[in-house]
């Protein structure tokens, strides 16, 4: 469902899809990623909830959305936008900015990771 504040109950539609084209382009956490587009907005219902003192209604909705959302260790392009000293600023797909931290040597040896490139054994001779 959507929240819906009292100056959208006019028109429910136009309301949901406003606050929708709202969240176009931002990192939602429950999507667990960034949303990019929305089609086949439905209400499913012709009523809302309203909930203890909340001062908005909740609407039943159905949309489809298209959401970026690459997993760890997936390949990518991307261009690099800045390179600062703890981080890489990206535009991926002439669209999302990307993030990437830098992680230092001493940072992974911190963290009890291999170095690049490594197996994560100690490199003695195996037989």
């Amino acid at each position: 469902s959507m929240q819906l504040g009292p100056a959208h109950l006019a028109d429910v539609r136009a309301g949901i899809g406003e606050q929708l084209g709202n969240s176009m382009l931002r990192y939602n956490t429950s999507l667990g990623g960034v949303a990019l587009m929305f089609d086949r907005l439905a209400i499913k219902s012709d009523l809302a909830v309203i909930s203890s003192d909340a001062p908005v209604v909740f609407v039943p909705i159905e949309v489809r959305l298209l959401v970026f959302a690459p997993e760890v260790g997936q390949r990518m392009e991307a261009t690099v936008l800045r390179h600062g000293s703890d981080h890489l600023a990206l535009l991926a797909h002439g669209l999302v900015n990307v993030t990437i931290p830098h992680r230092t040597a001493a940072a992974d040896a911190a963290a009890g990771d291999a170095p690049a490139g490594g197996s994560g054994e100690d490199g003695g001779g195996g037989g």
